[in-house]
């Protein structure tokens, strides 16, 4: 019933915004209340609710707008219990990957640190698959936590060091490096 019809989605998502805007408790347990409704505890750290939440088109809008009003000690949970370990399939995956920009763009330095340390060697892979937006959302949270910008050079070095992927365009059949 969130996201049927999909102007549901979008008034909930606005009511998020304007409730964050307004510093009012009640984003908080609307933002409590829209996570826990689509990606609730997974009961094994294996499967994990938010990721396959964020896999899902529909889900995905919501869970984005909702982690873009948490506050960080929230994201810290979230990231501890649900993304933690799945962070190259979701930076591989062609909607996944804006749920953790997202994330990025809100995290703590902390998250931001175990992020980095957990897909700062597979960056080469969603630069592969033509999403370019995981780096930049990386890049962008280390430059607001100069602490992690040394870390997060090196990567971006190795990055640019790693062996060509061959990847096929939409519109030639011939793979380009």
């Amino acid at each position: 019933a969130l996201l049927s019809p999909a102007s549901a989605s979008l008034c909930l998502q606005v009511a998020l915004e304007v409730l964050h805007h307004s510093q009012s408790p009640a984003c908080s347990c609307l933002c409590d209340a829209l996570i826990g409704q689509l990606a609730p505890p997974s009961p094994t750290p294996a499967e994990s609710t938010l990721v396959w939440g964020l896999q899902d088109p529909e889900r995905s809008r919501l869970l984005e707008a909702a982690m873009a009003v948490a506050g960080p000690q929230r994201l810290r949970e979230l990231f501890h219990q649900q993304v933690k370990g799945h962070l190259q399939g979701m930076a591989a995956h062609r909607v996944a990957n804006h749920g953790l920009q997202r994330l990025l763009d809100h995290a703590p330095a902390d998250v931001v640190g175990e992020v980095l340390s957990e897909l700062g060697p597979a960056l080469a892979e969603p630069l592969a698959r033509g999403h370019p937006g995981v780096l930049t959302a990386l890049v962008g949270a280390c430059r607001r936590h100069p602490g992690l910008q040394q870390e997060a050079l090196r990567c971006l070095f190795q990055v640019g060091h790693a062996p060509s992927v061959l990847v096929s365009t939409p519109f030639s059949s011939k793979p380009r490096p």
